[in-house]
C-alpha cells in the first residue's frame, strides 16, 4: 500500500535530521514528512565542533567550550586566546536527543529506522520510494546518502581521521585548553596532526587526522593514534569510552544534481563540507533552516548556497598547496594564527569573513608558495571536471 508525503528524506544523519528538526518547528504547518534511516538506534558516534561566531545554530546545546587553544609544531607550543569566539563542542548524542524529541513531537513527521530502500527511486506522477514495509510517494525528495564507494579521484584531497575518547584516574589534561593541531612531522604521506578536546582533567577526545590525496582507514591510523595517546596520557593506563572515525572530502566535485528541482542531493558530497577544513555542521544548519522555510512557503527545495568566488579560490588554493607540499602545511597554519587575529581566522573558518578579513588572511600567508600553486590548481580542477567558481 502506498503512502503519500509532501517530503521524503532519505537518510537520517546530520543533514536529514537537521532539515526535519527545522520543519518540526512549524507545528501544524509542517509538510507531511517521512525520514528513512538505516540505523536501528542513534548512539554517541561523532562530535561536531564550531566557533561561536554570529550566534551559531544549536550553540546552547554545546556543553563544552574553550577560550584557549594551542597549535604545536616542532616541539613548540603556540597558545592563543579565543574569548571573543570560543570553540564549541557538541556530542552527537545531545544533538540526536534534542532533534529526535522535536521530530517525534510533531505528528506530521514520521521517522522510519532500521529501514533502507529495496529498489531505485523512480518518478511517475510523483516520486516512488520503495521500502521493505511500503512504497512511499512524495512530491519532493531530499537524498542525504553518502557516496557508496569513495575513490581517490572523487576529491582533490581527503581528511581521514580516527579518534578515541579516553578516561583515566590521573589528571594529565588541561581542561580549559584544547589542542587544535599538534603536527606529526614523521608522517610523510600527507599533513598529519593530533586534535585533543579535553572535557575534564581526566577525560578527552583525541583524534589523529590526515590531510592527503589518499584515503586512510581507521585501522591504518590507529597505531599512530595510540602512540600519541600514550604521550598525552603520560603513558598511564586509560579506558577507551568510544571511537570516532571518518573520511571527509576536501575540494570534491559535488554530486551532480539531477535535472528536476523536486529531487535534491544534500550532505557532505553536496556542498555541506567546507573544502579547506571539512567543517560541515553549521553549513548544514544554515541550509536546513533556509530549505525548511522554502518548503513551507513555496513547496520547493533549496540547494546549499555556493561559496563566494573569493572564498572558493582561497580554499582550493590552500588545498593545492598542501597537496603539492604537505610538509609546508604546518608552517602555514602557524603563520596564519601568528599573523592574523583569532577573530579573523574564526570568521573565515565559519563562512562569515568580510572582504577585508579575507585580504588579511591572504596577506598572512607566504605569497610565493601560493602563487606557484595556481597552475596546479587549474590543472586539478580540470581533471575533476569542475570550475573554480563552481
Amino acid at each position: 500500500m502506498n503512502q503519500h508525503f509532501d517530503l521524503v528524506i532519505i537518510g537520517g544523519g546530520c543533514a536529514g535530521l537537521s532539515l526535519a528538526y527545522q520543519l518540526s518547528q512549524f507545528g501544524e504547518n509542517c509538510p507531511k514528512t517521512l525520514i528513512i534511516e538505516e540505523r536501528e538506534v542513534y548512539t554517541n558516534d561523532r562530535t561536531w565542533c564550531f566557533w561561536d561566531v554570529k550566534e551559531p545554530i544549536h550553540r546552547d546545546l554545546a556543553p563544552f567550550k574553550w577560550n584557549t587553544f594551542s597549535i604545536k609544531n616542532n616541539h613548540k607550543d603556540f597558545e592563543y586566546s579565543c574569548n571573543e569566539t570560543p570553540y564549541l563542542m557538541l556530542p552527537s548524542d545531545i544533538f540526536y536527543k534534542n532533534t529526535l524529541s522535536a521530530i517525534n513531537s510533531n505528528k506530521k513527521i514520521q521517522l522510519l529506522t532500521g529501514e533502507k530502500l529495496v529498489d531505485k527511486v523512480t518518478k511517475r506522477d510523483a516520486w516512488h520510494i520503495p521500502t521493505s514495509k511500503f512504497v512511499a510517494t512524495a512530491s519532493n525528495v531530499v537524498d542525504t546518502r553518502p557516496i557508496k564507494s569513495m575513490t581517490k579521484k572523487d576529491s582533490l584531497m581527503w581528511q581521514s581521521f580516527v579518534g578515541y575518547e579516553v578516561e583515566l584516574d590521573g589528571a594529565p589534561f588541561v581542561e580549559d585548553k584544547l589542542v587544535l593541531m599538534d603536527f606529526d612531522s614523521n608522517f610523510k604521506e600527507g599533513l598529519a596532526f593530533i586534535y585533543c578536546l579535553p572535557t575534564s582533567n581526566s577525560r578527552a577526545l583525541i583524534e589523529y587526522t590526515v590531510f592527503s590525496e589518499d584515503l586512510f582507514t581507521a585501522d591504518q591510523l590507529t597505531d599512530r593514534l595510540l602512540e600519541k595517546i600514550g604521550i598525552y596520557t603520560q603513558n598511564k593506563s586509560y579506558t577507551i569510552i568510544r571511537q570516532e572515525k571518518g573520511i571527509l572530502p576536501m575540494g570534491n566535485n559535488h554530486i551532480e544534481q539531477i535535472d528536476d528541482p523536486t529531487y535534491l542531493f544534500a550532505g557532505l558530497f553536496a556542498g555541506a563540507a567546507r573544502p579547506s577544513s571539512g567543517y560541515a555542521f553549521q553549513r548544514i544548519q544554515t541550509w536546513s533552516k533556509d530549505c525548511a522555510v522554502e518548503l513551507k512557503n513555496n513547496h520547493q527545495l533549496m540547494k546549499f548556497k555556493k561559496d563566494s568566488w573569493m572564498q572558493t579560490w582561497m580554499d582550493f588554493l590552500f588545498i593545492t598547496v598542501i597537496k603539492k607540499n604537505p610538509i609546508i602545511g604546518a608552517k602555514i597554519f602557524v603563520e596564519l594564527f601568528k599573523n592574523c587575529d583569532v577573530r579573523t581566522v574564526a570568521d573565515f573558518m565559519s563562512d562569515h569573513s568580510s572582504f577585508w578579513q579575507k585580504l588579511k588572511i591572504i596577506a598572512s600567508l607566504p605569497a610565493l608558495t601560493f602563487l606557484s600553486a595556481i597552475p596546479e590548481l587549474i590543472r586539478s580542477k580540470r581533471r575533476l571536471g569542475g570550475s573554480i567558481d563552481a
